[in-house]
């Protein structure tokens, strides 16, 4: 073999080799984990718990996360920093998928990305489950109260949510729609400051997620959930369902995204630390504390979610944007 032969060997021998050490090496710094919605909300608890285990996953590397709160226009601003961030795996994104493909159908031909080109579904560890929720001085103690209450009075209800195009944000449009009532929808930039809006009475309703109900029972009353079957995290709160509002049952998985074009490996690695986490004692404590489940749904189960909840949201937020 000559020089320049044995030259070229070696040169590819190397690169196969740095090519593998990048993979065995990541994460090779913290990761950080984005979130567009302000602290106290059920996106930022479930980030936070899930940042503070990561390192315990055995792909990472012993590598830690970090959370940089972004909130604005209902999660999409915080998306787009992602996007223009590197795809090597050290930016990621949590959000629920409900309220991602609400934002982005919201936008119309005016979106900013369409969520299976531009991110990858990596994994989820929980869900979000919205609720209507009162002040517990208001004379509703079930949502038929509610109803009844709003026609009654022929006002316009002031209702808080996490954002203008959220999934709280369009259960709440769909279920005041749906039942003829005269609304103004408050959108706030998370959901602990919606509830802070609730506490103090500057809204009369709130849809929001049931976990942020905890800690404040004082102030606020859960009426109803939305989802096909009870919370399992709030198993005495009745459905939308049960109480006699078909149609609004929808929950969003909570996941983790990356940019298109994250490798393989990254892949691989952080859909194996979801699915650790998810299984740990202490994140399943801590998320129950917060009335939020832990759960492990993997990539492929979560794209398959994300596009089947593109079908049922779509004619929802269509029907919406009509109304309004």
């Amino acid at each position: 073999m000559n020089f320049a032969i044995k030259l070229a060997a070696c040169t590819a021998a190397t690169a196969m080799m740095s090519a593998g050490a990048v993979a065995a090496d990541y994460p090779s710094k913290p990761v950080k984990i984005v979130v567009g919605f302000s602290a106290g909300g059920g996106t930022d608890t479930t980030a936070r718990g899930f940042a503070s285990y990561i390192h315990e996953a055995p792909s990472m590397n012993g590598q830690p996360a970090y959370i940089v709160n972004l909130p604005g226009a209902s999660g999409q601003k915080a998306a787009k920093m992602v996007l223009g961030e590197d795809t090597d795996g050290h930016t990621l994104y949590m959000i629920n998928i409900g309220t991602f493909i609400a934002g982005e159908l919201a936008k119309g031909a005016d979106r900013p990305y369409h969520i299976p080109d531009a991110f990858v579904n990596l994994g989820c560890a929980s869900q979000l489950v919205t609720s209507l929720q009162v002040h517990t001085s208001n004379s509703a103690k079930t949502m038929q109260d509610f109803i009844a209450n709003a026609k009654a009075s022929g006002k316009e209800v002031t209702w808080g949510t996490s954002g203008a195009a959220t999934m709280h944000a369009t259960i709440g449009h769909l279920f005041f729609d749906t039942h003829g009532i005269k609304h103004k929808k408050v959108p706030f930039k998370g959901g602990s400051k919606a509830r802070a809006a609730l506490v103090s009475q500057s809204v009369e309703a709130v849809f929001g997620g049931v976990n942020t109900v905890v800690g404040f029972e004082k102030d606020i009353l859960a009426l109803a959930s939305a989802g096909a079957a009870r919370d399992p995290m709030a198993p005495d709160l009745a459905t939308f369902g049960e109480q006699g509002t078909a149609g609004i049952d929808f929950t969003g998985l909570m996941c983790l995204f990356g940019p298109k074009g994250v490798s393989d490996e990254v892949q691989a690695d952080v859909g194996a630390a979801i699915e650790h986490i998810a299984g740990i004692k202490g994140y399943k404590r801590y998320m129950g504390k917060n009335d939020l489940a832990s759960f492990y749904t993997d990539g492929a189960k979560a794209t398959a979610a994300q596009d089947t909840m593109f079908k049922v949201m779509g004619p929802v937020v269509a029907k919406i944007l009509a109304n309004n």
